[in-house]
């Protein structure tokens, strides 16, 4: 096993690169050869470090290829709480998060307010990825509120994401989306509604949603598809079902 100064200089060497796709899956395999404390350490502290954005993504997503899941989780939770950049800290979370650590959920809930953009947006994508039904008034409350119209789209495409895991909660988000669309002006966030309940319900209101995520379709004419839809399927369906 190389030592830590080893691994220093091979990612030095790596920084060195032209194109880092070059040699970063060799160093990965050294920097996963131990999930020792001091191997932790060294791997986050690398993360400052890093200027080109796919290497630091690269070295971050590293965290969720390592043996000893429980560990790496409550390590990163450790560095979240006492982390002060914001941007880290939000990267931290949604790293957590990929490795569907308990906490994950709770951190999500706990910034999903935040003044912080990257903070709100990962905490979204998260309670998509480890939340349950009774989180669903949580999204909504971002669907309906937030100011980022792509957020408010992340939050209803988030709902779906809970759906996988827990298809008892379609009436649910349909309702919220019915009571939410109608009002919504921007085409962003309508989209994310209008393919969370092409999803749900198996019909086609006319947006597209592509192998890459790329959308195409007129979303107005959508939008009234799906309004008109969703008044006549789910009129009167109660919100706040709390399924756990």
């Amino acid at each position: 096993m190389k030592s830590i100064g080893e691994l220093k200089l091979e990612f030095e060497e790596l920084l060195k690169m032209e194109d880092s796709d070059d040699g970063v899956f060799e160093f990965k395999e050294s920097l996963l050869e131990s999930d020792e404390r001091d191997r932790l350490e060294f791997h986050f502290s690398l993360l400052p470090e890093i200027d080109d954005e796919d290497l630091y993504r690269d070295v971050l997503y590293f965290f969720t290829c390592r043996r000893d899941k429980s560990g790496v989780a409550d390590f990163l939770h450790e560095k979240y709480e006492n982390e002060s950049d914001a941007t880290l800290k939000s990267d931290i979370l949604r790293t957590l998060g990929l490795l569907k650590a308990p906490i994950a959920r709770e951190l999500s809930l706990r910034e999903i307010t935040s003044p912080n953009r990257e903070s709100r947006y990962n905490s979204i994508i998260v309670l998509g990825w480890t939340g349950k039904k009774k989180d669903l008034p949580v999204l909504n409350e971002r669907m309906q509120n937030d100011p980022d119209g792509q957020l408010r789209s992340y939050s209803a495409t988030a709902m779906r994401q809970i759906w996988y895991e827990h298809p008892k909660s379609r009436d649910a988000i349909a309702a919220y989306i019915r009571a939410a669309a109608p009002q919504e002006k921007d085409a962003e966030a309508l989209t994310g509604m209008i393919i969370t309940i092409q999803t749900l319900t198996r019909k086609k209101f006319g947006i597209k949603e592509g192998d890459y995520g790329d959308i195409s379709g007129d979303v107005e004419q959508a939008k009234e598809k799906m309004i008109a839809f969703l008044n006549r399927k789910v009129s009167g369906i109660r919100c706040q079902e709390s399924d756990q």
